[in-house]
C-alpha cells in the first residue's frame, strides 16, 4: 500500500460567530451594535475608536467605555438532502475596552482593545462531513492606538495602529486515502497564535457639512500575519476492507499462476491458509501505515494569512433635537486571500478559499425619548463572501447572506451613559458542494441560521 494521505480541513480565516464579510467582527461596543455601526459621522461613545477615530475630536473631556457583547449562533444543517448534525459552537463573549484625551493644539489621542476578528463553529464529533472540519475558533484582537486633530471646526482626520493578536483553534476528522481506497480516519487538531506581534494601519476622516449633517470614511490596511503553533494527529478508525480485498486479489492470482483451479483440491485449503495469511499482513500494513501517518503529521505548525483591507464610509443626520439617523457602508476585499496554506509536519495543505468582496450596508436611528433615555435601533444587510457553489473550502462558513435587527437603550445619568443591546441575525438558506479525498461530491446545506446578540457597554466622562 503506498502512503496514505488524508484531506486535512484547514482554519480559513469561517467569538466568535463570523457573519458576512467572512470573518470580520463589528461588535465594537453596545452602542454601536444597537446602531448598526452607523456611527461615522457622529461619536457616540470612546467606541468611536472602533468605528470612526476622526471623530474623537467632539470630545472635551477625558472618555472611557467598557463592555462586552455577547455571541450565540445556531444553524440546522443537511448533508446531502438529509438532515444533519446542527451546528452550535455555544456562547461567546466580545469585550471591549476604550478611552480618549482631549490633547492641546486640537489633538485627541485613544487607545481601545477590541476583537476584530472572529469565528466558532461547532459540529458533532461523528457529523457525516467531520473530514473537512468538527470545530474551528478564530480569534482576532486588536490593540488600537489613534491620533485625530481637529484641522478646523469642521474637518477632523485621525492616523492609527492595528496592533493584532491572532489565535485559531480547530478539530476535523480527514480521511486516510491511498490510491481512491478508504483506510479509515484521522482525528486531527490544529492551533497557534501569532504572538501579538502583527499589525496593520487605519486611517480616518470626518467632515461637517452643516450643524447637523455629518460623513466619515475609515479606511483599514491588510495585516499580514505568521500563525505558528502546532498540529497533533492521531488515528480515529481503522477500515480493512480495501486492503483485505487486495489482498485476497493477490493471494488469487498467485494460486492461479501455481496452475491450482478453484473448486478442486487442494486449492481451497492453500486458499485459505494464503487469505489467512494475506489479511494478517493487510492488517498490519494499514496499522503501520495509519500509525506512521499519524506520527508524521504531528509537530510545529505555521500559516502566512493575509488579512484583507476593508473601506467604511457612512453619515449622520440630526433630524431633529431628539431623532438621529445614519448609515454605514463597508466593502471588504476578501479576494486577496484566495486560499491558506498550512505547513503541517507531513507536508503543506490548502484550503481553497476563492472568496469574493463583499459589502455591508448598515441603517440606524435614534431616539431621546425622555431626558435621561434614549431608544437605539437598525437594520443591517451583511453579505456571505462563499455565497457561490464551491467545490472546495471549509463548511467552518456556513454559506448564506445575513440579515441584523438590534435595538438598545441608553440610559444617560450625569457624565454615566450606560447602553443595553439585543439583536437577532437571520442567515439566509444556502448550499454549498465539497469533494472529500475518494472523489465523492457532498452537498452542504444550512437553514434556520439564527444568532442571539446581547451587550452592554457603560461610558463615563470625566
Amino acid at each position: 500500500m503506498k502512503k496514505l494521505c488524508w484531506t486535512a480541513a484547514s482554519v480559513a480565516l469561517t467569538g466568535f460567530s463570523a457573519f458576512g464579510a467572512g470573518f470580520a467582527l463589528y461588535e465594537g461596543s453596545a452602542s454601536g451594535t444597537a446602531l448598526g455601526g452607523a456611527v461615522m459621522g457622529k461619536a457616540v461613545d470612546a467606541s468611536a475608536l472602533f468605528y470612526n477615530p476622526a471623530t474623537m475630536s467632539d470630545f472635551t473631556n477625558v472618555v472611557v467605555t467598557v463592555g462586552f457583547v455577547t455571541e450565540h449562533p445556531t444553524a440546522d444543517t443537511a448533508i446531502n438532502g438529509h438532515h444533519g448534525r446542527k451546528m452550535d459552537p455555544g456562547a461567546f463573549m466580545l469585550p471591549h475596552t476604550y478611552a480618549v484625551v482631549p490633547l492641546p493644539y486640537d489633538f485627541s489621542f485613544g487607545l481601545g482593545f477590541a476583537p476584530e476578528f472572529g469565528l466558532g463553529t461547532h459540529y458533532n464529533p461523528d457529523w457525516e462531513m467531520a473530514w473537512n472540519t468538527r470545530s474551528t475558533f478564530v480569534e482576532g484582537l486588536t490593540l488600537n492606538p489613534n491620533i485625530s486633530y481637529r484641522i478646523t471646526d469642521k474637518w477632523s482626520v485621525a492616523a492609527g495602529i492595528r496592533l493584532l493578536y491572532f489565535k485559531f483553534d480547530q478539530y476535523s476528522s480527514p480521511q486516510a486515502v491511498s490510491d481512491g481506497n478508504y483506510y479509515g480516519s484521522m482525528r486531527n487538531h490544529l492551533k497557534g497564535d501569532n504572538g501579538f506581534t502583527d499589525w496593520g494601519w487605519e486611517l480616518s476622516t470626518r467632515y461637517r457639512f452643516t450643524d447637523t449633517i455629518s460623513a466619515g470614511v475609515l479606511y483599514k490596511s491588510y495585516i499580514d500575519t505568521k500563525v505558528k503553533g502546532y498540529n497533533h494527529t492521531r488515528v480515529r478508525s481503522r477500515d480493512y476492507s480495501a486492503a483485505e480485498a487486495q489482498a485476497a486479489a493477490a493471494a488469487r492470482k498467485q494460486l492461479t499462476d501455481m496452475g491450482l483451479v478453484p473448486g478442486v483440491q487442494p486449492w481451497d485449503v492453500y486458499y485459505a491458509q494464503a487469505i489467512q495469511r494475506a489479511n494478517a499482513q493487510a492488517h498490519q500494513m494499514v496499522d503501520s501505515s495509519l500509525d506512521s501517518a499519524a506520527r508524521g503529521n504531528t509537530g510545529d505548525a505555521h500559516a502566512d494569512i493575509r488579512l484583507p483591507q476593508s473601506l467604511t464610509i457612512g453619515g449622520n443626520w440630526d433630524v431633529t433635537d431628539t431623532v438621529h439617523l445614519g448609515s454605514a457602508l463597508t466593502w471588504t476585499e476578501w479576494s486577496s486571500m484566495p486560499e491558506i496554506n498550512f505547513h503541517l509536519p507531513s507536508g503543506v495543505k490548502t484550503t481553497k478559499l476563492n472568496w469574493h468582496d463583499v459589502y455591508r450596508i448598515g441603517f440606524g436611528g435614534a431616539w431621546d425619548f425622555h431626558e435621561n433615555f434614549t431608544l437605539l435601533g437598525s437594520y443591517v444587510y451583511d453579505m456571505d463572501p462563499c455565497s457561490h457553489r464551491r467545490n472546495d473550502g471549509s463548511t467552518m462558513l456556513p454559506p448564506g447572506d445575513r440579515h441584523i435587527g438590534t435595538i438598545g437603550l441608553q440610559w444617560h445619568y450625569g457624565n454615566l451613559d450606560v447602553t443595553v443591546c439585543y439583536g437577532l441575525v437571520f442567515m439566509m438558506s444556502h448550499d454549498a458542494h465539497f469533494i472529500d479525498a475518494q472523489g465523492t461530491d457532498w452537498k452542504f446545506d444550512t437553514h434556520n441560521g439564527l444568532s442571539q446578540s446581547a451587550g452592554v457597554t457603560m461610558s463615563y466622562q470625566f
